[in-house]
Protein backbone atom coordinates (compact mmCIF):
# COMPACT_ATOMS: atom_id res chain seq x y z
CA UNK A 1 0.00 0.00 0.00
CA UNK A 2 1.23 3.41 -1.14
CA UNK A 3 1.62 6.17 1.62
CA UNK A 4 1.99 9.46 0.69
CA UNK A 5 5.32 11.58 2.81
CA UNK A 6 4.99 13.27 5.57
CA UNK A 7 1.85 11.45 6.80
CA UNK A 8 -0.49 12.89 9.18
CA UNK A 9 -1.81 10.30 12.07
CA UNK A 10 -5.14 10.51 12.44
CA UNK A 11 -5.67 11.11 16.16
CA UNK A 12 -8.72 12.78 17.40
CA UNK A 13 -7.01 16.15 18.50
CA UNK A 14 -3.37 15.94 18.58
CA UNK A 15 -2.57 18.50 15.18
CA UNK A 16 0.37 18.03 13.21
CA UNK A 17 1.16 14.57 14.35
CA UNK A 18 2.99 13.20 11.33
CA UNK A 19 5.94 10.78 10.09
CA UNK A 20 9.31 11.49 7.53
CA UNK A 21 8.71 8.03 6.05
CA UNK A 22 8.21 8.44 2.01
CA UNK A 23 10.26 11.32 1.65
CA UNK A 24 13.00 10.77 -1.26
CA UNK A 25 16.46 11.11 0.14
CA UNK A 26 20.02 10.20 -1.28
CA UNK A 27 20.63 7.50 -4.14
CA UNK A 28 17.10 7.67 -5.42
CA UNK A 29 15.72 5.86 -2.31
CA UNK A 30 12.94 6.79 0.40
CA UNK A 31 12.31 7.54 4.26
CA UNK A 32 10.99 4.17 5.91
CA UNK A 33 7.62 4.58 7.40
CA UNK A 34 7.57 4.11 11.39
CA UNK A 35 10.78 5.40 12.23
CA UNK A 36 10.11 8.92 13.10
CA UNK A 37 7.64 11.13 14.23
CA UNK A 38 7.21 14.69 14.78
CA UNK A 39 4.26 16.01 17.01
CA UNK A 40 3.25 18.74 19.31
CA UNK A 41 2.25 18.64 22.86
CA UNK A 42 1.19 15.27 23.54
CA UNK A 43 -0.88 15.72 26.28
CA UNK A 44 -3.23 16.12 23.55
CA UNK A 45 -3.45 12.46 23.20
CA UNK A 46 -6.67 12.36 25.59
CA UNK A 47 -8.50 9.35 24.49
CA UNK A 48 -7.54 6.04 25.29
CA UNK A 49 -8.41 5.06 21.99
CA UNK A 50 -5.58 7.60 21.02
CA UNK A 51 -3.43 6.34 23.94
CA UNK A 52 -3.49 2.88 22.56
CA UNK A 53 -2.86 3.91 18.74
CA UNK A 54 0.67 5.69 20.04
CA UNK A 55 1.61 2.59 22.01
CA UNK A 56 1.05 0.97 18.85
CA UNK A 57 3.85 3.20 17.10
CA UNK A 58 6.36 1.06 19.36
CA UNK A 59 8.31 4.52 19.73
CA UNK A 60 11.55 3.76 21.62
CA UNK A 61 12.46 7.12 22.44
CA UNK A 62 10.99 10.53 23.47
CA UNK A 63 12.48 13.69 22.90
CA UNK A 64 10.56 16.62 24.37
CA UNK A 65 12.48 19.73 22.79
CA UNK A 66 10.28 21.94 24.97
CA UNK A 67 11.11 24.24 28.05
CA UNK A 68 10.88 23.24 31.69
CA UNK A 69 7.72 25.66 32.13
CA UNK A 70 6.35 24.06 29.13
CA UNK A 71 6.67 20.78 30.21
CA UNK A 72 5.59 21.05 33.71
CA UNK A 73 2.22 22.97 32.22
CA UNK A 74 1.41 20.08 29.77
CA UNK A 75 3.33 17.14 31.23
CA UNK A 76 3.86 14.57 28.43
CA UNK A 77 1.46 10.98 29.60
CA UNK A 78 4.10 8.42 30.77
CA UNK A 79 4.33 5.70 28.57
CA UNK A 80 6.40 2.51 29.96
CA UNK A 81 9.45 1.23 28.23
CA UNK A 82 10.04 4.57 26.45
CA UNK A 83 13.54 6.42 27.06
CA UNK A 84 13.33 10.20 27.49
CA UNK A 85 15.65 13.42 26.71
CA UNK A 86 13.83 16.19 28.04
CA UNK A 87 16.29 18.91 26.64
CA UNK A 88 15.03 22.72 25.92
CA UNK A 89 16.00 23.11 22.05
CA UNK A 90 15.80 27.26 22.60
CA UNK A 91 17.71 29.32 24.90
CA UNK A 92 18.69 32.43 25.03
CA UNK A 93 21.87 34.22 24.50
CA UNK A 94 22.66 33.65 28.06
CA UNK A 95 22.71 30.00 28.19
CA UNK A 96 18.71 30.41 29.81
CA UNK A 97 15.56 28.41 28.70
CA UNK A 98 12.85 30.04 26.41
CA UNK A 99 9.43 29.53 26.74
CA UNK A 100 8.02 28.96 23.73
CA UNK A 101 4.68 27.37 24.09
CA UNK A 102 2.30 29.35 21.14
CA UNK A 103 -0.42 29.30 23.57
CA UNK A 104 1.42 31.94 25.49
CA UNK A 105 1.23 34.32 22.58
CA UNK A 106 -2.47 34.79 21.91
CA UNK A 107 -2.75 38.23 23.64
CA UNK A 108 -0.23 40.48 22.04
CA UNK A 109 -0.25 44.44 20.74
CA UNK A 110 1.16 44.93 17.73
CA UNK A 111 4.49 45.89 18.67
CA UNK A 112 4.93 42.47 20.11
CA UNK A 113 3.72 40.57 17.15
CA UNK A 114 6.11 42.42 15.45
CA UNK A 115 9.36 41.53 18.09
CA UNK A 116 8.43 38.04 18.58
CA UNK A 117 8.29 37.71 14.64
CA UNK A 118 11.41 38.52 14.34
CA UNK A 119 12.78 37.20 17.25
CA UNK A 120 11.51 33.69 15.67
CA UNK A 121 13.46 33.87 12.69
CA UNK A 122 16.96 34.68 15.11
CA UNK A 123 16.30 31.69 17.13
CA UNK A 124 15.37 29.82 14.00
CA UNK A 125 19.12 30.58 13.13
CA UNK A 126 20.52 29.71 16.52
CA UNK A 127 18.73 26.22 16.06
CA UNK A 128 21.32 24.36 14.10
CA UNK A 129 24.30 25.39 16.65
CA UNK A 130 24.92 24.22 20.39
CA UNK A 131 21.64 22.24 20.59
CA UNK A 132 22.19 19.54 23.50
CA UNK A 133 18.31 18.64 22.29
CA UNK A 134 19.49 17.62 18.84
CA UNK A 135 22.97 16.34 19.72
CA UNK A 136 21.07 13.91 22.04
CA UNK A 137 18.38 12.98 19.48
CA UNK A 138 20.85 12.24 16.79
CA UNK A 139 22.99 9.83 19.24
CA UNK A 140 19.93 7.78 19.49
CA UNK A 141 19.60 7.83 16.27
CA UNK A 142 23.29 6.31 16.12
CA UNK A 143 22.85 4.03 18.34
CA UNK A 144 19.63 2.50 16.41
CA UNK A 145 17.11 3.47 19.00
CA UNK A 146 13.87 3.69 16.54
CA UNK A 147 11.64 4.40 16.19
CA UNK A 148 12.31 7.74 17.68
CA UNK A 149 9.81 10.94 18.32
CA UNK A 150 10.44 13.94 19.08
CA UNK A 151 8.10 17.13 19.79
CA UNK A 152 7.29 20.74 21.08
CA UNK A 153 4.02 22.81 22.06
CA UNK A 154 3.59 23.12 18.24
CA UNK A 155 5.70 20.75 16.85
CA UNK A 156 6.37 22.99 14.39
CA UNK A 157 9.31 25.39 15.02
CA UNK A 158 11.81 23.71 17.19
CA UNK A 159 10.24 20.32 15.71
CA UNK A 160 10.69 21.28 12.19
CA UNK A 161 14.03 21.89 12.64
CA UNK A 162 14.92 18.51 14.44
CA UNK A 163 12.87 17.24 11.47
CA UNK A 164 14.69 19.20 8.76
CA UNK A 165 18.23 17.77 10.01
CA UNK A 166 17.09 14.27 10.06
CA UNK A 167 15.98 14.61 6.51
CA UNK A 168 18.95 16.08 5.52
CA UNK A 169 21.02 13.81 7.29
CA UNK A 170 19.36 11.12 5.15
CA UNK A 171 20.70 12.84 2.26
CA UNK A 172 17.30 14.72 1.40
CA UNK A 173 17.10 17.50 -0.92
CA UNK A 174 16.48 21.49 0.67
CA UNK A 175 13.48 21.40 -1.54
CA UNK A 176 11.95 18.16 0.15
CA UNK A 177 13.00 19.14 3.26
CA UNK A 178 11.45 22.65 3.04
CA UNK A 179 8.38 20.83 1.92
CA UNK A 180 8.13 18.43 4.76
CA UNK A 181 8.23 21.85 6.85
CA UNK A 182 5.32 23.69 5.07
CA UNK A 183 3.05 20.49 5.70
CA UNK A 184 2.44 21.84 9.22
CA UNK A 185 0.07 25.03 7.50
CA UNK A 186 -2.17 23.03 6.54
CA UNK A 187 -2.62 20.10 9.45
CA UNK A 188 -2.97 22.92 12.35
CA UNK A 189 -6.63 23.81 11.56
CA UNK A 190 -7.35 24.81 15.19
CA UNK A 191 -4.40 26.51 16.56
CA UNK A 192 -4.62 28.55 12.80
CA UNK A 193 -8.52 29.41 14.12
CA UNK A 194 -6.96 30.55 17.12
CA UNK A 195 -4.76 32.92 15.92
CA UNK A 196 -7.44 34.68 13.44
CA UNK A 197 -9.53 35.08 16.11
CA UNK A 198 -6.91 37.21 17.86
CA UNK A 199 -5.49 38.62 15.49
CA UNK A 200 -7.31 38.68 12.43
CA UNK A 201 -8.37 42.61 13.00
CA UNK A 202 -5.20 44.31 14.00
CA UNK A 203 -3.71 42.18 10.85
CA UNK A 204 -6.43 43.86 8.87
CA UNK A 205 -5.47 47.23 9.80
CA UNK A 206 -1.94 46.45 9.53
CA UNK A 207 -1.64 44.30 6.62
CA UNK A 208 2.35 44.05 7.27
CA UNK A 209 1.64 41.97 10.30
CA UNK A 210 0.18 39.05 8.26
CA UNK A 211 3.64 37.24 7.67
CA UNK A 212 4.24 37.68 11.17
CA UNK A 213 0.59 35.89 12.39
CA UNK A 214 1.55 32.91 9.59
CA UNK A 215 4.97 32.28 11.45
CA UNK A 216 2.82 31.96 14.81
CA UNK A 217 -0.15 29.84 13.80
CA UNK A 218 2.33 28.24 11.20
CA UNK A 219 5.77 28.15 9.45
CA UNK A 220 7.35 30.46 7.58
CA UNK A 221 9.60 29.42 4.81
CA UNK A 222 12.02 32.09 5.33
CA UNK A 223 12.57 30.96 8.62
CA UNK A 224 13.66 27.16 7.84
CA UNK A 225 15.76 28.77 5.28
CA UNK A 226 17.63 31.73 7.69
CA UNK A 227 18.49 28.08 9.58
CA UNK A 228 19.68 26.26 6.68
CA UNK A 229 21.51 29.34 5.34
CA UNK A 230 23.46 29.85 8.71
CA UNK A 231 24.79 25.91 8.40
CA UNK A 232 25.77 26.84 5.02
CA UNK A 233 27.56 29.89 6.14
CA UNK A 234 29.42 28.19 9.00
CA UNK A 235 30.55 25.17 7.38
CA UNK A 236 32.03 23.66 4.09
CA UNK A 237 29.57 21.16 3.92
CA UNK A 238 26.57 19.56 5.45
CA UNK A 239 29.27 16.34 6.59
CA UNK A 240 31.34 19.18 8.59
CA UNK A 241 28.35 20.32 10.21
CA UNK A 242 26.82 16.90 10.96
CA UNK A 243 30.41 15.78 12.37
CA UNK A 244 31.49 18.91 14.51
CA UNK A 245 27.52 20.34 15.70
CA UNK A 246 25.84 16.70 16.22
CA UNK A 247 28.18 13.58 16.58
CA UNK A 248 27.72 12.32 13.39
CA UNK A 249 30.68 11.21 11.77
CA UNK A 250 30.46 10.07 7.71
CA UNK A 251 30.58 6.93 8.73
CA UNK A 252 27.66 7.16 10.88
CA UNK A 253 25.43 8.89 8.56
CA UNK A 254 26.14 6.05 5.70
CA UNK A 255 24.96 3.61 8.62
CA UNK A 256 21.44 5.88 9.03
CA UNK A 257 20.97 6.25 6.01
CA UNK A 258 21.64 2.34 5.63
CA UNK A 259 19.56 1.49 8.58
CA UNK A 260 16.44 4.00 7.26
CA UNK A 261 16.12 4.23 3.88
CA UNK A 262 14.39 2.16 1.58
Amino acid sequence: MHIEPGRVLPFSKAENFRELGGWPAAGGKTVKHGLFFRCGALCELESEEDLEAFRALGIKVICDLRSTGERTAQPDPAFAGVRRHDISAILDEEGREVNFDPHSFLKMDRAALETLGRMLGEFYARLPFGNAAYRAMFAEIRAGQLPLLFHCSAGKDRTGVAAALILLALGAARETVMQDFLITNTCRPRAAAEYEASYGALVQQYPDLKPYLGAMGGVDEANLARALDAIDAHYPCLEAYFEAELGMTPADLAAMRAACLE
